[in-house]
């Protein structure tokens, strides 16, 4: 059985905070988690996911959230656990060194230990080495649910994103902003990409750059401006994308751009 899975979580202790789940045949698990530690909740986390400490403060523990995810799934034949993105399986681990109860240990040790990312996969049928935004995926493929970063809407956009994408044959990447240019066996960056109601903005004299994320932006400094060789761990987006948000907040200029968080009407 395929189940398809979306994780938000803390802002810097990275905690899992809302999981959403989706089997193959449809049925679906959504719940707030309330963290370990409240103290790691940011506003940036709540404008991004419309998730309140109050919210959380009224949910229930990870234990209990993932012991009832343990009866939800489908134990009759092997689970294979999907997402999209390298961050989920660093949500789990930060998770599970705070459950005590059996169930919820054996789930998230059984997620952490089997979960696919497929956005690699999704890349090399788009034709590109950069991870394509799944909201772009989901508009391409005509999902129905919204794009809002709600852990359960984003487990129904990867179900279908991977069901469409089965056997895709693409000539030519249809998205232009993930299209590397190569000139003289050197990658140039590619040309400044504008994002419908932005979220965080990089600005060079004349070039603009705006992204949908400050975690988009992050990716885009780890593939085109960090020094090629430059060493890449698990915690290196997270660490970049807090360098934005403490650039955006002191006005700083950050790898020679200024970042601004574009207000919201």
């Amino acid at each position: 059985m395929k189940y398809f899975m979306d994780f938000e979580a803390t802002q810097f202790e990275q905690e899992i905070i809302s999981v959403g789940c989706v089997d193959e045949d449809g049925r679906e698990f959504y719940s707030l988690v309330k963290p370990h530690s409240m103290r790691k909740m940011t506003g940036f986390i709540t404008e991004l996911t419309g998730i309140t400490s109050a919210q959380l403060r009224r949910s229930p523990d990870a234990d209990e959230v993932f012991s009832r995810l343990y009866d939800f799934i489908d134990k009759s034949e092997r689970a294979q656990f999907y997402c999209y993105g390298n961050c989920d399986g660093r949500f789990i681990s930060v998770t599970l060194r705070y459950v005590k109860t059996f169930k919820a240990q054996c789930m998230l040790g059984l997620i952490y230990g089997s979960i696919t990312d497929i956005s690699p996969e999704i890349s090399c049928i788009f034709k590109t080495n950069q991870t394509v935004s799944l909201y772009k995926l989901a508009d391409y493929y005509g999902a129905p649910e919204e794009h809002n970063h709600h852990a359960l809407n984003d487990a129904k956009l990867l179900k279908h994103v991977y069901e469409c994408s089965r056997g895709e044959q693409i000539e030519e990447c249809p998205f232009p902003e993930y299209v590397r240019v190569y000139k003289n066996d050197r990658i140039a960056i590619s040309p400044p990409v504008q994002v419908k109601n932005p979220h965080v903005t990089a600005s060079l004299g004349d070039e603009i750059r705006s992204f949908a994320s400050y975690g988009k932006a992050a990716d885009w400094i780890m593939t085109e401006l960090l020094p090629k060789g430059a060493q890449i761990s698990a915690g290196t987006k997270s660490n970049i994308s807090n360098r934005i948000v403490q650039a955006v907040a002191n006005g700083n200029k950050y790898h020679g751009y200024t970042w601004t968080a574009p207000s919201k009407k």
